[in-house]
C-alpha cells in the first residue's frame, strides 16, 4: 500500500497557491541586481575610452585646463557611480534571492532598494547630464564641427537632446521602483508575505 504524503504546512515553498509571484519577481531581481554589480563594476573602465577622445579635442583647439577639469569632474563621477551601483546592485540581487526563498526580509529590502535607486540614481542622472553639457561646450570649442553657424545649430540641438534624454532616462531608471513599491503595498501581497 502507497502511502500518502503529508499535507502543505501553510506558507511553504513548495506551496503552489500565491508562490508564482515570488518566482517571476524574483528572478527579474536577480537579473537587474547582476546587471546592476556588472555595472558598477565597469564604470570605471569608460575613462579609457574618453581620455583619448578629449585629447582628440585639444589638438583640435579646446582648452586644455578644461579638459582637464572635465577629465577630473568624469573620474570622480565615474567612481561614486561604480560605489553606488554596485550597492544598489549588491540590494537588488539580495533581495532577489530573498523573494525566491520566500522570505520576509525580502519586502523591506526591496522597498528601501526602490527609494534609494530613485533619490541615487536621479542624482547621478543629473550629474552625468551636467558633464555630457561640459564635453559638449569642449567639442564645440575644439571647433571640429566647422564654422562658427553648424557648431551653434549642433550646440542647440544637442542641448536639447541632452535634456530629453535626462527625462527619458529618469523615467526608464524609476520603472522598477515604483513597480516594486506599488507590489509590495498591494493588501494581497501583504497576506502573501504574512504566511511566510
Amino acid at each position: 500500500m502507497q502511502a500518502t504524503p503529508p499535507p502543505l504546512a501553510p506558507g511553504s515553498p513548495t506551496t503552489p497557491k500565491g508562490a508564482q509571484w515570488t518566482k517571476i519577481l524574483g528572478i527579474i531581481a536577480i537579473i537587474f541586481g547582476a546587471g546592476g554589480v556588472l555595472q558598477g563594476l565597469f564604470a570605471p573602465f569608460s575613462l579609457m575610452m574618453v581620455k583619448p577622445q578629449m585629447q582628440s579635442f585639444v589638438e583640435m583647439g579646446a582648452d586644455q585646463a578644461k579638459v582637464d577639469e572635465y577629465l577630473t569632474k568624469l573620474s570622480q563621477a565615474s567612481y561614486a557611480g561604480a560605489i553606488a551601483y554596485g550597492i544598489l546592485g549588491i540590494l537588488l540581487l539580495t533581495g532577489g534571492i530573498l523573494i525566491l526563498r520566500q522570505r520576509k526580509a525580502a519586502s523591506p529590502l526591496l522597498q528601501i532598494w526602490a527609494v534609494l535607486k530613485v533619490v541615487i540614481g536621479g542624482i547621478l542622472i543629473f550629474k552625468n547630464s551636467a558633464l555630457t553639457g561640459m564635453q559638449m561646450d569642449l567639442m564645440f570649442s575644439s571647433g571640429s564641427l566647422g564654422g562658427a553657424q553648424e557648431t551653434e545649430m549642433v550646440g542647440t540641438i544637442a542641448g536639447y537632446a541632452v535634456w530629453v534624454g535626462l527625462a527619458f532616462g529618469f523615467i526608464w531608471l524609476c520603472v522598477l521602483p515604483v513597480f516594486m513599491l506599488i507590489w509590495f503595498n498591494r493588501r494581497k501581497i501583504k497576506n502573501d508575505i504574512s504566511n511566510w
